[in-house]
């Protein structure tokens, strides 16, 4: 007889001691074998990164690229590149470290540097995207640019939805001029990133020189709505429009893209390479930008961290203390003015920026005095006029400081700003309105893009009774800026004036 299975002791067959349903025994039985088969799957994966961590291991440490000429460089810089070369010697392996290398050394224009930082980063990463980006750019800046498209071709096709691989394909493509493949990656881009203005700018490029002015207008237009500063846009929409015949839209878009300058997509990379920028060119570049950006005080401190390699340098001296002027903290300024008039006693710039330090310190006759040196040292500069304009003002000698800024006007005649502020003073100080309206208009023509000129004029012509031209100077106004907040009480103001 054979065996028979054990009982329970309801009669049910199962193991010994087991008081489950039968189908609860097979789950039972299948859920242990799901958690050794999870546990075998996961000592596999555990195994092949072991595998891959020794290997990376196993081999030779990539080298860390320094430059061959380090006391070549800017002291600041040099020490700053040293400190980095010896982090990344520390852990070679790191490919965020290599990484971090390579962008200090582009962001500083080390480029064949940069390129080994980067291709190390790749070997160390395969799966980051940005790695394979800036290798590209690389390549473009030592001067291998198919190279450059090759692997860009190779990045956009393993990472089809990063949009900056998009982007500096297309971009680089189109300076190649393979426009239909350009097309497609700024395609792909404005699908990614519909809120980005080069994908519809590049586009917009792209059919331009393919010849299509209207749907190239149209895409430009695009780009301009999402972003109204973006003086590239600016310049190929008046392009368009130069084709199209439109003139005066034309003349317009020109004037608000000129001096245009190409700045890439932003990335997760690229946003970190102002705090790795050394040079001093660089430094005092970015210290202008954040004054003008009205945050003067950011300026300063990208400029005061490069002091002490630049303690007698007067033409930093200069920059710094225009830097804390802007800021508003001129008795900081004017010892490092009085510094590097020590150094270098023929400095118009110094004597300029010294006569707005005291005159922002009350310091009226020596700052006169400075602004009269500066006219000295360079008489036919219009900053020098400016600087005894501003004083003159503060003294109300207002027809001195009129001839200071007409003698100005006469160094650089294209400078529409030197017209405002004589328009400014015949208005509101010598109560010449007439002679306001002249300068306001001239400079106009300078500059059509003025929105601050335009919004004078509207209030100018309506003080003058001439309703029509302000109603035309508002148009103008509405055209640049149709946002504007003034525009509604302006507008408010005119209908008033023309009601009985």
């Amino acid at each position: 007889m054979q065996d028979q299975p054990p009982h329970d002791t309801d009669g049910r067959k199962g193991p010994p001691g087991n008081q489950a349903h039968p189908a609860m025994w097979s789950s039972a039985r299948w859920g242990l074998r799901l958690r050794w088969s999870l546990a075998i799957a996961a000592s596999a994966v555990l195994a092949a990164v072991a595998i891959r961590a020794y290997q990376n291991w196993a081999q030779p440490a990539p080298s860390v690229p320094a430059p061959a000429n380090m006391n070549g460089l800017e002291p600041q810089l040099r020490a700053y590149v040293a400190e980095k070369v010896g982090w990344v010697r520390e852990s070679p392996r790191d490919a965020r470290r290599q990484a971090t290398l390579g962008l200090i050394y582009a962001a500083n224009g080390l480029w064949p540097e940069a390129k080994l930082a980067f291709h190390n980063a790749i070997q160390l990463d395969p799966k980051e995207p940005l790695a394979r980006l800036y290798l590209a750019v690389s390549l473009q800046e030592t001067g291998d640019q198919n190279g450059a498209v090759a692997l860009l071709r190779q990045l956009t096709a393993r990472f089809p939805d990063f949009a900056p691989g998009q982007y500096r394909l297309g971009d680089t493509l189109l300076r190649v001029g393979a426009t239909d493949e350009a097309a497609q990656a700024f395609q792909r881009l404005i699908v990614l990133a519909p809120k980005e203005w080069r994908g519809f700018a590049g586009l917009g490029s792209a059919r331009l020189q393919q010849g299509n002015a209207a749907e190239a207008a149209k895409l430009l237009e695009q780009a301009v709505q999402i972003d109204p500063s973006a003086k590239l846009a600016r310049h190929l929409l008046g392009q368009a429009y130069q084709r199209l015949g439109r003139t005066n839209e034309a003349r317009r878009e020109l004037m608000l893209g000129m001096n245009a300058l190409h700045y890439p997509m932003p990335d997760a990379w690229s946003v970190q390479a102002p705090q790795h920028m050394r040079l001093l060119y660089d430094l005092v570049d970015m210290a202008r930008q954040y004054a003008q950006m009205g945050h003067p005080a950011k300026g300063v401190e990208v400029l005061e961290r490069a002091l002490s390699f630049n303690t007698n340098n007067p033409d930093f001296l200069v920059n710094l203390a225009s830097a804390h002027n802007s800021a508003g903290q001129p008795e900081k300024a004017r010892p490092l003015l009085e510094r590097s008039l020590e150094l270098n006693a023929d400095s118009m710039p110094a004597c300029v920026a010294l006569s707005a330090s005291c005159l922002a310190l009350g310091l009226t006759e020596r700052a006169l005095t400075n602004a009269e040196r500066a006219v000295a040292l360079a008489p036919n500069h219009a900053h020098s006029y400016l600087a005894k304009a501003n004083v003159l003002l503060a003294l109300e000698r207002d027809a001195e400081a009129v001839s200071a800024l007409e003698t100005a006007r006469r160094c650089d005649p294209k400078n529409a700003p030197i017209l405002v502020d004589l328009g400014d003073i015949y208005l509101r100080n010598l109560d010449q309105p007439r002679k306001a309206l002249a300068a306001y208009q001239q400079a106009l023509e300078l500059d059509p893009t003025s929105l601050s000129v335009c919004l004078r004029l509207v209030r100018l012509h309506s003080q003058l009774g001439d309703a029509q031209a302000a109603q035309a100077s508002l148009e103008a106004a509405r055209q640049l800026a149709p946002d504007e907040p003034a525009l509604a009480a302006l507008q408010e103001r005119l209908r008033q004036q023309k009601a009985p």
